[in-house]
């Protein structure tokens, strides 16, 4: 039996709250259904970044309602000869640029059943080679909240594209990590997963930078005095650098991209 729509589509989106991009997304997707209910997750992914939209999507899609459509669009490649999909998932619809967005949920395991989107009678005309989300992907999103069957909007896809999550480099005695991004708090989230290091982090380790080093691995935020830099496990299971009441991004002089060195005296890990 076919899902039952929920009226509610998500947005994940890297457009950012200036321009006209956000609002004229709604627009589409009201103009095909105009009681849909818009949920903005993020307008503030970082500018095409596939896996931190991939990441996002992954932590949030479940809290909501089943039939819930999720909209992600964080699309370099717009225009391109890259497909459109339209996925199902526990439940759940979503839709999107076949380029990495939905590596997440392919590495969660379990049924997913995918389409791509090429009946161009579920577009807007003319169509835009520069903004599909407008095009595309809004007004396929507003037509699954109302309860279309995807198989109307194409064929069945098996190999979607799919971006591995990147693995810190292990060396003897040390960790390389890699700062994947920063939130809008400015705490530096890393590629160290709480699954695979979190009983390994128990154990004495440091963590140097100019001026600072972190030797302990907290719980919340709030520890230690205010302006020192902690390490802690955040909800989404990664492992963030961090400064209580402060910046990490601006104090620690770093950015996504960097690497960090944790050091776990001799032992090889």
């Amino acid at each position: 039996m076919r899902q039952k729509p929920s009226g509610i589509v998500t947005l994940i989106t890297d457009f950012g709250l200036s321009g006209e991009y956000v609002g004229a997304l709604k627009g589409a997707i009201l103009r095909v259904n105009p009681r849909c209910q818009i949920v903005d997750i993020t307008h503030q992914i970082d500018p095409q970044n596939i896996l931190q939209a991939s990441f996002v999507l992954q932590k949030c899609y479940s809290y909501y309602p089943p039939g819930t459509v999720h909209g992600v669009v964080v699309d370099p490649g717009v225009g391109t000869r890259r497909r459109a999909a339209v996925v199902e998932k526990d439940k759940y619809f979503f839709v999107g640029p076949d380029n990495g967005v939905f590596s997440g949920l392919l590495s969660a395991g379990g049924e997913i059943r995918a389409r791509e989107i090429i009946r161009k009678e579920y577009f807007f005309t003319p169509l835009s080679d520069t903004f599909h989300g407008r095009d595309v992907f809004a007004p396929v999103a507003g037509h699954l909240s109302l309860g279309l069957d995807p198989a109307k909007l194409g064929p069945g896809v098996k190999n979607l594209v799919r971006i591995d999550f990147p693995d810190p480099r292990r060396g003897k005695g040390h960790l390389v990590a890699r700062i994947l991004w920063a939130d809008s708090f400015g705490n530096l989230i890393t590629n160290v997963t709480r699954d695979e290091y979190g009983r390994k982090l128990e154990s004495p380790f440091q963590i140097r930078g100019k001026g600072w080093i972190i030797d302990r691995l907290s719980r919340t935020y709030g520890e230690g005095k205010p302006g020192q830099p902690l390490a802690l496990f955040g909800s989404g299971g990664l492992l963030e650098i961090s400064v209580n009441l402060g910046n990490a991004r601006k104090t620690l002089e770093l950015d996504p991209g960097n690497s960090i060195t944790i050091q776990f005296g001799r032992e090889k890990i």
